[in-house]
């Protein structure tokens, strides 16, 4: 099938990175260092290497896997997307990767590395009929000499919603991100989501396992103040329960 070649995530030839072999000689701190990393989370780790459109790691963590190895994933390359992302989802990548590498060549060189882009999509577990819904992130790890990306630092989760085909980019430190839709198909700035102390105090004592009326007692307020405060927080953050809110919240770096 056409759209799914992994030729449609290359990108255009002025955006492709400028590397030589002499550069490939110094990528081992990067792997230790994601490997380390990928000690420290139940996510999933990758680097994505944009010069030769492959994987220049892949972590052990079996989410991103979907039941495959990681030595398999990384023989795969690009062609790991087109074997296991639905039809709809992976034209949604071409698109995404077109657009999210188009809003880092208007960002100064010296600020891309402080940008990083965050979408949902299916994955194929492997031999199978069955998909998984995972949260994909991506901040660029390495700049070749004319500041395009070279390589770039992944992680995969489970999605925290069930929000498809819709990208958001942010910057560290700043309460700045931008939305990208398949219908719009642009970036928009996206009104900032801002929760109150109460609201953060209770999605934190949540996230700790505390009932609602141990959150009432904690920061003194009624039970059916709580429950205002849970309401509130769903409709700001586009969820339908408290863990969704959880998950959405910390992805977004509210609390």
């Amino acid at each position: 099938m056409e759209s799914k070649n992994p030729e449609y995530l290359r990108l255009n030839h002025e955006m492709l990175p400028k590397v030589s072999e002499a550069d490939y000689l110094q990528v081992q701190p990067y792997i230790d260092a994601a490997q380390a990393m990928a000690q420290l989370t139940y996510k999933s780790v990758y680097i994505i290497d944009y010069a030769r459109m492959n994987f220049l790691y892949v972590s052990e963590n079996p989410l991103f896997l979907a039941g495959r190895t990681a030595t398999e994933i990384q023989e795969l390359g690009y062609s790991f997307y087109a074997q296991s992302v639905p039809e709809d989802d992976f034209l949604f990548l071409t698109h995404i990767n077109q657009a999210g590498f188009d809003f880092f060549r208007n960002i100064p060189i010296y600020e891309r590395k402080r940008y990083s882009i965050s979408y949902n999509f299916h994955l194929q577990i492997a031999h199978s009929k069955e998909y998984i819904f995972i949260n994909h992130q991506l901040t660029p790890l390495v700049l070749d000499s004319e500041g395009n990306i070279w390589l770039a630092l992944c992680l995969v989760s489970l999605a925290p919603t069930e929000e498809k085909h819709t990208a958001y980019i942010s910057a560290a430190n700043s309460h700045k991100t931008w939305q990208f839709t398949m219908e719009r198909k642009r970036w928009k700035l996206y009104e900032s989501i801002e929760l109150t102390e109460s609201e953060k105090a209770v999605i934190q004592l949540a996230n700790q396992g505390f009932s609602v009326g141990e959150i009432a007692s904690k920061i003194h307020r009624s039970e059916d103040s709580v429950k205002g405060y849970r309401k509130k927080l769903f409709a700001k953050l586009g969820v339908k329960s408290i863990s969704e809110a959880i998950s959405v919240a910390t992805h977004r770096k509210l609390i």
